[in-house]
């Protein structure tokens, strides 16, 4: 799945996020539209009017600034704003009744500019900032999501499913040393942007995990056969030697007659 980051700074007073809707990851190029909700507005006493800025690593963007009076559902403004970044000023408690701020951005998921398979690749969808006149802030909240490109999927899919077969076949006692190999130069080729043959490696380390998989149940199986076929062994040997006993015994007895 996808990565989202919230990070608030300041007293119990801040701003809070009331409700977003962002998700959780995006294909290079494509539309992506989030919207994040924003609540006690005015809750820090030095803060009873400000600006929200806002900035976003998204292309082609429009922001849509829509201000609410949540105890009667009035709606009391809306702008919108275009480019990656906005100021919205009209947030002030003496002014309006406006209590309740939603922000959506609209624009295409940007361009992934280093792979890396350990961490997933990551955009900006919206910082958000609370600013005062004279140049003080609090960060609100930074919302983030995964970019991919179709090629960067399949391999990071390909190389889950490496990673878990390995796991397996480990769990199972399987030498995982080949496949373990394969897996590495498949994540060094992912973070290289070579995803074909990321994708190769990892369905070779598949095929080599699932064959030490298999070489340790079989081996396991052939254990307990012969764990089996000793005792039983150990068993007809000491039901045999019962019965010469018992045999010995009764032949002694006839002779003594």
């Amino acid at each position: 799945m996808a990565i989202l980051a919230l990070a608030a700074v300041g007293t119990v007073t801040a701003v809070q996020v009331a409700s977003e809707d962002v998700p959780a990851e995006g294909q290079v190029d494509s539309d992506y539209t989030a919207t994040v909700t924003l609540g006690e507005l005015y809750q820090n006493p030095d803060y009873t009017s400000w600006t929200l800025r806002g900035e976003t690593e998204l292309q082609d963007v429009t922001w849509t600034v829509t201000t609410t009076d949540t105890d009667t559902g009035n709606q009391i403004d809306s702008q919108s704003f275009d480019g990656q970044s906005f100021n919205y000023s009209n947030i002030d408690a003496e002014a309006n009744d406006a209590n309740q701020v939603t922000v959506e951005v609209t624009g295409t998921v940007p361009d992934v500019e280093n792979f890396s398979y350990a961490e997933e690749e990551t955009f900006v969808v919206a910082e958000l900032t609370q600013v005062r006149e004279g140049g003080t802030s609090n960060e609100i909240a930074t919302k983030t999501s995964h970019h991919y490109t179709e090629g960067s999927k399949e391999a990071r899919e390909a190389i889950a499913s490496a990673e878990d077969a390995i796991d397996q076949a480990e769990s199972a006692g399987g030498d995982v040393s080949a496949a373990q190999e394969n897996y590495d130069t498949a994540v060094a080729f992912y973070n290289e942007g070579s995803f074909d043959n990321a994708v190769s490696q990892a369905e070779n380390a598949v095929s080599k995990a699932e064959n030490a998989e298999q070489a340790a149940e079989s081996a396991e199986s052939r254990n307990q056969l012969l764990l089996y076929g000793g005792a039983a062994i150990v068993v007809l040997l000491v039901v045999g030697g019962g019965f010469y006993w018992y045999r010995q015994q009764q032949d002694d007895y006839s002779r003594l007659g």
